[in-house]
């Protein structure tokens, strides 16, 4: 009966042992960095990792103000914070509301953008002409308009309709489904039974540029409801000086995988790594799930063409090494007029995927 007793100690001490091991889970936030400074729509990235006990959700509080609950191993959001000093603390909770662990991190919110003689900040902001989509929408009203009729390539077709909406929301902490700061511009379009369908959306700032700009930088926030529903997405600013049309165009080429860069004349270069391009790959799911940061970066050359310098793209910045796809350019009037510019390109298949639309938000344009 002796190995029966030294069994039985045996369990009872694995039972002590079990009962007595802490409940523990590790949380560690990826960004904002401590001790930097972030804009307003300030992105939060953490996970938490199990340690022998499962949670249920993690918690995000910032300045002891609740942010919200994620059911998930990991976060990656956008809240909208005030200026100032905060401190935004994640936790791992069970079903019970026991904190297993936490983790937090200090930094400073400041305003991104106040309109200014370099900056024209709120594009989408401006609201839409009368009427809204035209095939010869006016220059240069500070508003945004559509214009339907300018097919890009064999086999394209004027969407079925389109609209431009200012959507208005609540403006609690956490952003929220259609805006990031309670303002934002929604535009879509209802393709047509066959073809490709596409809009070009864009607006011209209220205040033109009195003196020549050479750098510039295209800042906005996008949310893709459905990535599916688009063969490319494309953002643009352009700017008229000296006779010169210098369009800072770029597209996420979703059908072949890269972003493109438009050459200054008439034609798209894919940044796939070949003939002197720079490597820049693109895809769908990095416009899923919610909001995304572009910063696009750019000079204009002194011939008037366009030289791009780099992306970020959710925090993450890709070098383009002043890249200069053609030394070509095109005319253009109204001295001093630059615009922000969104085109909608539908997938083939309409009938899947009859709307087409993305909500934008924070959209700035800085020159200098």
């Amino acid at each position: 009966m002796l190995w029966m007793y030294k069994y039985k100690i045996a369990a009872v001490i694995a039972l002590a042992f079990a009962v007595t091991v802490p409940l523990r889970a590790t949380v560690t936030i990826t960004s904002p960095a401590g001790s930097s400074s972030s804009i307003n729509a300030v992105r939060v990235t953490a996970s938490a990792a199990n340690e022998g006990t499962s949670f249920t959700h993690l918690e995000v509080w910032d300045n002891g103000t609740k942010l919200g609950d994620v059911v998930a191993t990991s976060v990656n959001a956008i809240y909208v914070l005030p200026d100032g000093a905060h401190t935004t603390t994640v936790n791992a909770v069970t079903a019970t509301g026991m904190v297993l662990d936490g983790s937090n991190v200090s930094y400073s919110v400041s305003a991104p953008c106040s309109n200014g003689s370099t900056v024209q900040c709120g594009f989408d902001e401006l609201g839409s002409t009368n009427p809204q989509i035209s095939c010869s929408p006016p220059s240069g009203a500070g508003l945004w308009s559509g214009n339907p009729c300018a097919a890009q390539g064999p086999g394209s077709s004027e969407p079925a309709s389109a609209v431009i909406q200012t959507i208005v929301e609540g403006t609690p902490l956490q952003d929220n489904a259609h805006t990031l700061d309670g303002k934002s511009l929604h535009l879509s379009e209802t393709q047509a039974s066959v073809g490709l369908s596409n809009i070009l959306f864009k607006a011209d700032t209220p205040t033109p540029t009195s003196t020549l700009q050479s750098n510039w930088s295209l800042d906005m926030y996008v949310n893709l409801p459905n990535p599916n529903a688009h063969i490319a997405f494309e953002v643009d600013t352009q700017y008229v000086w000296g006779g010169f049309w210098t369009k800072f165009y770029t597209e996420c080429a979703f059908d072949n995988g890269f972003w493109g860069v438009f050459d200054g004349g008439t034609g798209w270069r894919f940044l796939d790594g070949t003939g002197g391009a720079p490597l820049l790959p693109c895809s769908r799911s990095q416009f899923s799930g919610g909001w995304h940061h572009i910063v696009w970066n750019f000079q204009r050359a002194a011939g008037g063409y366009p030289v791009f310098v780099s992306l970020t793209f959710d925090g993450q910045t890709t070098s383009l090494n002043n890249y200069v796809p053609s030394t070509k350019t095109l005319t253009g009037q109204n001295q001093g007029v630059f615009s922000a510019l969104v085109q909608l390109d539908g997938v083939k298949n309409a009938s899947q995927f009859p709307v087409v639309d993305v909500y934008v938000d924070k959209l700035n344009v800085i020159h200098q």
